[in-house]
């Protein structure tokens, strides 16, 4: 169980999508959440050959109780492919010192999405719009505000708990095209196959594709069953 939660696996996983512009053919994200007390192992991230244009933090990058220092030093780590790296809160973020993460991320340029966007443009003009909702335990996760002023034809829902994402209804679901999301580490401890939470992975729902992460830390205690300790490769796909 302490080898599992320290055993770092690498999910490489490609969303085909028709709806993806052009431009965004063979766009690679490496996406990361629950990060928690854990130290990012350089090795892991050396050993993807993969070219990566954007990194994702879905929360939880740290929580109560680790020194800033070690969270400084993994957003160093995740610096490493010289690429715009985006955030969105979690719920053991809120539970630290927030002011000091927030003027660690504003520090080491990290582009923080609260309920707000950041549109990416292609070569060629293309737009995608990264969409991040806020924490939903100890603020108010809005999409309406989160999509202000986007001008994406292709909308990446950035957002920690995927409570957030299921608990729309449907017209707003229809207005995101991929979801990524964490928080629930998959239940962590899985015995007989019962656990918490269900198990992460990747699933098309409703005719979106929602990947949850089972996290790349663990809460409490260093263990895990039954579960990954997994960041991912993401490669998007434009299909005809």
């Amino acid at each position: 169980m302490i080898y599992k939660a320290h055993h770092d696996m690498i999910d490489f996983l490609t969303i085909a999508d028709c709806k993806l512009p052009e431009g965004f053919h063979d766009f690679q994200v490496f996406f990361i959440s629950d990060i928690h007390r854990r130290k990012i192992n350089e090795n892991t991230l050396q050993s993807i050959e993969e070219k990566i244009d954007i990194v994702i933090i879905g929360g939880d990058l740290t929580e109560k109780g680790v020194p800033i220092k070690r969270t400084e030093n993994n957003i160093n780590r995740l610096k490493q492919w010289n690429k715009p790296i985006f955030f969105v809160w979690g719920n053991n973020d809120y539970e630290a010192v927030p002011e000091k993460i927030y003027n660690l991320l504003l520090r080491e340029n990290i582009v923080i999405l609260a309920n707000s966007n950041k549109d990416i443009i292609a070569d060629n003009g293309d737009i995608l719009s990264l969409i991040g909702l806020d924490c939903c335990k100890y603020k108010e996760a809005h999409l309406d505000l989160a999509l202000q002023g986007a001008k994406g034809s292709y909308n990446l829902l950035l957002t920690h708990a995927p409570s957030a994402f299921f608990d729309l209804n449907l017209d707003e679901q229809r207005l995101v095209h991929t979801v990524l999301a964490g928080h629930t580490h998959g239940g962590q401890i899985r015995i007989l196959g019962f656990g918490l939470y269900r198990p992460g992975g990747f699933q098309i729902y409703r005719g979106i594709n929602v990947l949850i992460s089972e996290g790349y830390g663990y809460t409490r205690l260093p263990f895990r069953l039954g579960t990954k300790a997994e960041c991912h490769v993401i490669t998007l796909k434009r299909t005809v």
